[in-house]
C-alpha cells in the first residue's frame, strides 16, 4: 500500500501480484515465486513449482523490465471492460524468467514487435469505496 499526498491510499488490484512503493524512493514491483530446487521462477507466485512439483518456493520481487515475447492486437471490447479497443496484450519475458501477461499501455500498436523491450507501469484503474486509488500494471513497450 502506497499513501498519496492527499491523504488517499493506493491499493493494488490483487495485493499478492503487485506491491505498491512504499515511499517516494521506491519503485512498483511485480511479486513472483523463485522453486528453490529447480531454480524456474514464475508469475503469478506459486506454492508449488511447475517444473519439478516441489513446494519449496520463495517469493521474489520481479524486474520492471523486460522482453515481449509474442503479443496480439484486440481489436473488439470484451463485455464489461475497462479497456477500450484496439489494445495490445504480450507475454513478456522477465529477466528472472518469468513471463507475465499484461495489457500494453502507451504504444504503436502497429510497431510492435518481438523482441522489443517493455517496462512496468502502474496505473490508477478505479477508486474503491473508501475513496482510495485501485492500481493495477500494464507494460510500456520502450
Amino acid at each position: 500500500m502506497s499513501q498519496s499526498g492527499s491523504g488517499k491510499r493506493q491499493v493494488s488490484l490483487i495485493a499478492d501480484m503487485l506491491e505498491l512503493p512504499s515511499s517516494p524512493s521506491e519503485k512498483a514491483h511485480l511479486i513472483g515465486s523463485r522453486c528453490r530446487i529447480c531454480k524456474e521462477a514464475f508469475f503469478p507466485k506459486r506454492h508449488y513449482c511447475a517444473s519439478c512439483t516441489s513446494a519449496e518456493m520463495e517469493e521474489i520481487p520481479l524486474s520492471q523490465k523486460g522482453k515481449i515475447h509474442t503479443y496480439t492486437i484486440s481489436r473488439a471490447t470484451p463485455p464489461g471492460s475497462i479497456m477500450k479497443a484496439p489494445y495490445g496484450i504480450a507475454q513478456i519475458q522477465l529477466p528472472e524468467g518469468a513471463m507475465v501477461i499484461a495489457v500494453l499501455a502507451d504504444c504503436d500498436l502497429e510497431a510492435l514487435s518481438i523482441g522489443k523491450e517493455a517496462e512496468l507501469v502502474v496505473e490508477k484503474v478505479k477508486e474503491d469505496e473508501g475513496g482510495n486509488d485501485v492500481m493495477s500494471f500494464k507494460f510500456k513497450p520502450l
